[in-house]
């Protein structure tokens, strides 16, 4: 079998392992709805506060960004713990580490696709306003999708089990969509670096404004090449595919 022939039966295997587990297939589909769903009367309840305004469609785009940055993120984790022992055993039949690793990157890739469309589709039924550009909106989405996907894969990786890399990412992922909708006033310059920040402002101009700013989406993408290196880096830094 050609190096491309082994890329790609590495990637479908992937893509099986993630989509044959029912609890994923159920997340998928149940998760983006519930969560938006969520967020709208959490927020909805924050907003009633003194000096506070949140509205039903920043609401919205916060629970879209969660279900987004954690269903991503939750296969990224599975796909680098659930597959550590298959990926020893493809180095072992002679596939070099580095396919073993494009081929998760990839497999990555394209689950963060289908929750891109699940969670805008489910956004776009359930928000109160028509979004102003489609096409960003889904990019930005698409945007926050790889980059927890690659967070995922930095937290599987490092910590190694399943369940308490999913309970991190909760946890990180729940601030994160929180504290990017700037519901709460803060001059912290930290939150300039959360994963969400970048990816939010994209998709709040697309659903408002119909524009993006270039300088926001340059340091989303700046952003996502620096965690794709630490990813390649830590993964490949692995027992099993060393």
């Amino acid at each position: 079998m050609g190096a491309v022939g082994r890329q790609r039966a590495a990637v479908a295997a992937g893509i099986r392992s993630t989509l044959r587990e029912p609890t994923t297939v159920v997340l998928l589909l149940v998760l983006p709805p519930l969560v938006v769903a969520i967020f709208d009367v959490a927020l909805a309840t924050y907003g009633a506060a003194p000096g506070i305004e949140v509205g039903a469609t920043e609401a919205e785009r916060g629970g879209a960004l969660f279900s987004t940055a954690f269903l991503a993120g939750l296969l990224g984790v599975f796909q680098i713990v659930g597959a550590a022992e298959a990926d020893g055993r493809l180095v072992v039949c002679g596939y070099r580490p580095a396919e073993v690793v494009g081929a998760r990157l990839v497999a990555i890739g394209l689950a963060s696709l289908l929750v891109t469309a699940i969670t805008y589709a489910t956004f776009a039924w359930m928000s109160p306003e028509e979004v102003a550009t489609p096409g960003l909106a889904i990019l930005a989405l698409f945007l926050a999708a790889a980059t927890y996907a690659l967070v995922g894969v930095i937290v599987g990786a490092v910590i190694g089990r399943e369940l308490e890399g999913s309970l991190l990412l909760v946890f990180v992922a729940d601030f994160d969509s929180f504290t990017s909708l700037g519901v709460i006033p803060t001059e912290s310059e930290l939150l300039e670096y959360t994963p969400l920040e970048r990816p939010a402002r994209l998709l709040a101009d697309a659903v408002t404004a119909g524009t993006i700013e270039t300088a926001d989406l340059l340091g989303a993408l700046l952003y996502l090449l620096v965690l794709l290196g630490i990813a390649i880096t830590v993964v490949e830094s692995r027992g099993d595919v060393a």
